[in-house]
Formats: structure tokens, C-alpha cells, sequence
């Protein structure tokens, strides 16, 4: 937790920013904390909040949207990146947040202090007022996931999902999604596989490698990330059990959209980040110019799969464009 004096510093700093700005409401700041920038996902979430931004600034409006990566890894940056946008006098906030909880105090010490606008797109938070979420409807994604897998395992086959992200309130949705319904068609649910918060390949790997010893007769299983899910086939790969266990997952990339191409992976729910990164600009933007702004914006889920692959080869987080 940040020092009181800190927080009283960085109050006062954006109070007088703020009044700054709104003195001028055609030059418009708006900070972007993101975390995992480098995702292909995230990438193309800013990419849809730039676009968003350009065509305001067609009808007059100068809007700088400040990116900040958050740290791949580390989770408490950014909580630090929230600071220093705050202190950069920002409009208004979008975020994507990496945890639930982390990001609350400064959301509520700082941004809700000021009556900024706070657009959080995707995940949710557990702390502090928002003006809206954009978000996938990630308990019907679960169960879209539940459904791929149920057409490819045997009835009553074990299946289990991987566990990364207990403070991710969108993960948890997925999770119960999935586990309810693939239970509803008949499916044995395991109790799920915890493993470390990063979401790494190598993390999927190793959680893999050790169900694969302590479930030997495991049928299939369900990750709330693509990455985690490439590292689960590398493990089948090494132990040579490839179309043993089937493999469901959340997220595009290239990589993981050449391996359902090829049919490594079985099954992916795709989210639209583009849209969540456009809408959730326009919300900001609608809050700063007294415009209608939504509580709450759910957006739906696609199932990719090798029979449709090509169907997404010109998908944002697939070109990179």
C-alpha cells in the first residue's frame, strides 16, 4: 500500500490537473494501464481504444491515449502505473486490469477521489466505482468450452481445469462455466489443478507433466489462457500421449490459431478484445463529454476449431493488425 503522503501528493497533483483539463475539453488525456501488453490479446484491445480515439479526434477532440504495460509478470507494477497516470493529470481511465484486488485501492483512493472516469475492459474489479465494465460473457464462454469438450471425450470421461488466477473474477467465471456445464452433460470433473499465477508456457507445461502421472486416465483439459494451453500440449508431446488428452482453451494468438489449424489444440473460445478496447474508449470519452455511458457492455464468444479455422485467419489477434 502506497504511504499517505504519497497519496495525499498525488490527490492534490491531479486535483489541479484535472481542473487544468477541464478548462480545455477538446484536449482530452486518457490513460491505458494494461497489463501483459505484450499479449496479442492486449495489443489489439489498445489497438481497437486507438482507433476509437482517431475518429475523435475527427470531430474535434485532441485525445492521447497513455498505454502502460503493467509488467508481464509482476502484477504489483500496476499498481504503480495507476499512480503515474494519475499523476500525469489524466481525463479519465481505461484498464485492464491483471488482478482483481490489486488495482482497487488505487482506483478508489485516487481516480474516485477526483470523480475521473474509470472504464475497466475485461476482468472486473473487486474495489472502487467504475462508470462501466466491457467485458466477454465469460460464463457462457465457460460453457461454450464445456460443450467442444463433451463432443470429443467419452461420456462420463475425467476432465479438469487448470487454476492460475483465483483473484481473476473473469477466470472464475470460465471456470464455473465450463465445470457446471460439462458436468450437466455427463462429464466426470476433477477437483481443479492449481498451479502457479503466471501465465506462462512453462507453467502449463509442468502442471501437465504432473497430471498426466497422477491422472493417467485423463481425458481432457480446460485453461482460461492460450499459452497455458500450448505448454499442456508440450507436455503430450514429451510424454508422446498427443490426442490422448483433449485440449480446450480461452484466447487466440498465431501460434495457438496455426496449432487448432492443425488440430494440436481442440478448441478455443475467442473473445473480441478490439471491440472491448473501442467500446470501452467511447465510454470514456462519453463521460468526459456528458455524454450516455452503460454500466455494464457484455459481448459475445466465438468457438474456433480446425473445421472453421479459416474463418479467423484475418482475426486482429491473429494478422497483428
Amino acid at each position: 500500500m502506497m504511504r499517505i503522503s504519497k497519496l495525499k501528493g498525488l490527490i492534490a497533483a491531479g486535483t489541479i490537473l484535472a481542473m487544468g483539463s477541464a478548462a480545455s475539453a477538446e484536449d482530452v488525456k486518457i490513460g491505458y494501464s494494461v497489463f501483459w501488453g505484450t499479449n496479442p490479446f492486449l495489443v489489439t484491445m489498445v489497438n481497437g481504444a486507438e482507433a476509437a480515439a482517431a475518429e475523435w479526434k475527427d470531430k474535434g477532440y485532441d485525445v492521447e491515449v497513455i498505454v502502460t504495460n503493467g509488467g508481464d509478470d509482476d502484477k504489483t507494477r500496476q499498481v504503480n502505473d495507476l499512480e503515474d497516470l494519475f499523476a500525469q493529470g489524466v481525463s479519465g481511465l481505461l484498464i485492464f486490469p491483471g488482478d482483481s484486488v490489486m488495482v482497487g485501492e488505487p482506483i478508489a483512493n485516487l481516480y474516485n477521489a477526483q470523480n475521473l472516469p474509470v472504464v475497466v475492459t475485461d476482468i472486473g474489479v473487486r474495489k472502487g466505482e467504475i462508470t462501466s465494465l466491457v467485458i466477454t460473457d465469460n460464463l457462457a464462454g465457460g460453457k461454450l468450452a464445456a460443450e467442444q469438450m463433451a463432443k470429443i471425450v467419452p461420456a462420463g470421461a475425467k476432465v479438469v481445469t487448470l487454476d492460475y488466477a483465483p483473484t481473476n473474477d473473469n477466470a472464475q467465471l470460465r471456470q464455473k462455466g465450463f465445470e457446471d456445464r460439462a458436468k450437466e452433460l455427463g462429464l466426470t470433473v476433477l477437483p481443479e489443478a492449481a498451479m502457479p499465477p503466471a501465465m506462462t508456457l512453462d507453467n502449463g507445461r509442468n502442471v501437465m507433466e504432473d497430471l498426466l502421472v497422477s491422472v493417467p486416465d485423463l481425458a481432457g483439459v480446460f485453461s482460461f489462457n492460450q499459452v497455458v494451453m500450448q505448454g499442456a500440449y508440450a507436455a503430450l508431446e514429451g510424454a508422446g500421449r498427443v490426442g490422448e488428452v483433449k485440449l480446450v482453451g480461452f484466447d487466440l494468438d498465431p501460434v495457438s490459431w496455426q496449432m487448432v489449424r492443425d488440430g494440436k489444440i481442440d478448441g478455443l473460445v475467442v473473445q473480441d478484445p478490439y471491440a472491448m478496447g473501442y467500446t470501452g474508449l467511447n465510454q470514456v470519452m462519453a463521460a468526459i463529454t456528458g455524454g450516455e455511458t452503460q454500466e455494464f457492455i457484455g459481448l459475445e464468444t466465438r468457438l474456433l476449431i480446425a473445421e472453421n479455422a479459416e474463418e479467423f485467419a484475418n482475426d486482429p489477434q491473429v494478422t497483428g493488425k
